[in-house]
């Protein structure tokens, strides 16, 4: 039960006390003189009060109202007004208004928005006012047929478990379109929601194979988290776990023994614990206040022995955390698993150093696991690892991402798991307009640059100053070397040799095709101009690709590369006039994707735009 903020005529000043001059009275009927009572809003509005009303709505009211009041000269002024004692409330005039409006006997208020309801409701829960909050409780789901995403997360918030259990299928309906309250939902709860049709129809939730088929308890499948794999731990255990240093067991200088959840003892120095960590400094100052001085509680040195403290680490993890505090061996864990326990001892108490120590060990992990990898960067506060993560991330096909489940997944906001899947979801279509207006360019539908034909050359002396992003771009990509080193090789003018080919200027040439009418609508030019089959089907599919997987490496994808060559091969003009600087053609379309992509931003707005609304393809 959350704690009331507010001060019963006693004698401590209140939080943000303002005089009474500054204070207003309700409007009706809280502003009766026959009330007993006053209860103080934060936003100084003094509601006029019976406290038997108040007693029967709410047990919390009931017992505070109980508490024998001080002499009247004890109190002090803004804790008394007109001979009344004065209650400070955390709530603001409006929701305490619609509260006192449930607990007396006139009209219910009315609720139009789920911005209105909120905050009466977990007022309502707050102070234990049952038939106020079942009202509300109703109202919400109500509202929730709106705006069933908003509603859910709320629910959700508010351990309110029956209520979102009925608001699941229709948050499903709407869980491509960003709400701010997904702050308040973990991405593994958003997660299940965003997969809930397919649990609904699996056969394992449906006995009939009917596609309407709902699990047996929806709670069970969304807001308990995926049963992590029994390999985890088992992996941990069989990992070649360095043995506790006798150092950190034998000390017998020691003069205070921290004790694990393994029941292993660790007789340490308060003093190098203090200079390592502002959080030992504070444990070992708890400690000290909380034992009496004893002569008995002495080292053989004569200083204080604090006795055993208990801490929530298992000895390994209290370990390695203690190599970075003590002279000794510091190994890096090899394991995803055990670099996560000291990370998270490591971000517990603070310890900095560790911290930078253990960076390049989880950024070692991008190539087998990035989104296990960008999750504990959020959890731990490591931008820059989080920033690589997400790029590496773009690598998996968006349809991979969205349906990758790892159990941190459970420690971080859906609000920002849902940024993740933003960008990659902007990337790709940043990437694919790339190849696209290239491919306009290069075809003459669009004039060149102002240097000339978006040839290799050119493209490679282009700026990437606008590229101003919280997602690094690779530091020297493959494309851009290879690009660099066959870049004497390339034809004169790529372009010009590509429009050669055409049935207009060499006879008998019957490699321009056309697009059919099924083509994406960007591409509705080459529905009516042609252009050798072998280069648009090449940027068309290649379009397609980096839309899903935005990585530049796509250029240069075995078989989109594979089946140009094949086909530009079978025409005699593109085989001597294109074919032999295919490679560095693609490489450089490849670079001009990457730059393309590290203009998006990882909270998904692009760098030259205004911030889009945040959807889901």
């Amino acid at each position: 039960m959350a704690s009331l903020a507010l001060v019963t005529a006693s004698p401590g000043p209140a939080p943000s006390t303002p005089t009474a001059n500054t204070t207003t009275n309700a409007a009706y009927p809280f502003n009766k003189a026959a009330a007993d009572a006053i209860l103080r809003s934060s936003d100084n509005v003094d509601f006029w009060v019976r406290r038997s009303i108040l007693a029967e709505a709410s047990c919390i009211f009931e017992d505070m109202l109980s508490i024998p009041q001080p002499p009247p000269g004890a109190l002090d002024d803004d804790d008394i007004k007109d001979g009344l004692p004065v209650i400070w409330l955390s709530e603001d005039s409006q929701a305490l208004a619609k509260l006192l409006r449930l607990c007396y006997p006139i009209d219910d208020p009315e609720f139009h928005t789920l911005d209105e309801l909120r905050p009466v409701l977990e007022a309502a829960m707050k102070y234990m006012m049952e038939e106020a909050t079942s009202l509300l409780r109703h109202r919400l789901v109500k509202l929730g047929h709106s705006q069933p995403l908003r509603a859910f997360a709320i629910a959700c918030a508010l351990d309110l478990t029956q209520e979102a259990e009925s608001l699941v299928p229709l948050a499903y309906t709407a869980h491509c379109a960003f709400v701010d309250e997904l702050k308040d939902i973990s991405a593994g709860v958003y997660y299940r929601v965003s997969h809930y049709m397919a649990k609904c129809t699996s056969p394992k939730n449906s006995s009939s194979g009917s596609k309407k088929a709902r699990p047996a308890s929806i709670a069970t499948s969304i807001f308990e988290p995926q049963p992590s794999s029994s390999l985890a731990s088992a992996h941990l255990r069989a990992e070649g776990v360095d043995p506790v240093p006798l150092e950190l067991l034998e000390s017998p200088t020691s003069d205070v023994i921290f004790r694990t959840t393994d029941a292993v003892d660790f007789r340490l120095h308060s003093s190098l614990l203090s200079l390592a960590s502002p959080v030992f400094r504070h444990m070992m100052e708890d400690r000290q206040a909380e034992r009496p001085c004893d002569p008995l509680d002495k080292t053989s040195s004569g200083s204080i022995c604090y006795g055993v403290i208990f801490v929530s680490e298992d000895s390994a993890t209290l370990a390695g955390l203690l190599r970075h505090v003590y002279p000794l061996s510091r190994p890096t864990p090899t394991s995803l698993t055990a670099l996560k326990s000291l990370l998270s001892a490591a971000h517990k108490y603070e310890l900095a150093p560790l911290l930078s120590f253990l960076r390049p060990a989880l950024q070692s992990h991008l190539s087998s696991d990035a989104l296990r990898v960008w999750a504990l960067a959020y959890r731990f506060n490591l931008p820059d690892v989080r920033a690589t993560a997400a790029r590496a991330l773009l690598r998996v096909s968006y349809q991979e991402l969205r349906h990758r489940y790892v159990e941190e997944l459970e420690e971080i906001p859906a609000a920002d798991y849902f940024r993740l899947l933003v960008y990659h979801d902007q990337c790709g279509q940043a990437a694919s307009a790339c190849v696209l207006a290239h491919a306009l360019s290069y075809s003459g539908a669009v004039p060149s640059s102002p240097t000339g034909s978006p040839h290799l050359s050119r493209t490679h002396r282009r700026s990437s100053s606008s590229s101003a992003s919280d997602v690094p771009a690779p530091d020297a990509t493959a494309a851009h070397k290879r690009a660099s080193s066959h870049r004497t090789a390339a034809p004169s003018d790529p372009a010009r040799e590509l429009r050669q080919c055409s049935p207009g200027k060499r006879r008998g040439s019957t490699c321009h095709v056309f697009l059919d009418e099924r083509s994406a609508e960007g591409w509705a030019h080459f529905r009516a101009h042609s252009a050798p089959r072998w280069w648009l089907m090449y940027v068309y599919k290649l379009a397609l690709v980096v839309r899903n997987r935005p990585w530049g490496d796509a250029a240069l994808d075995r078989g989109l590369w594979r089946s140009a060559l094949a086909r530009a091969a079978e025409c005699e003009c593109c085989r001597a006039s294109f074919l032999p600087g295919f490679r560095e053609y693609a490489e450089g379309l490849g670079a001009e994707i990457e730059r393309a992509v590290a203009k998006v931003k990882l909270d998904g707005s692009h760098s030259s735009t205004p911030s889009a609304n945040k959807t889901l393809s």
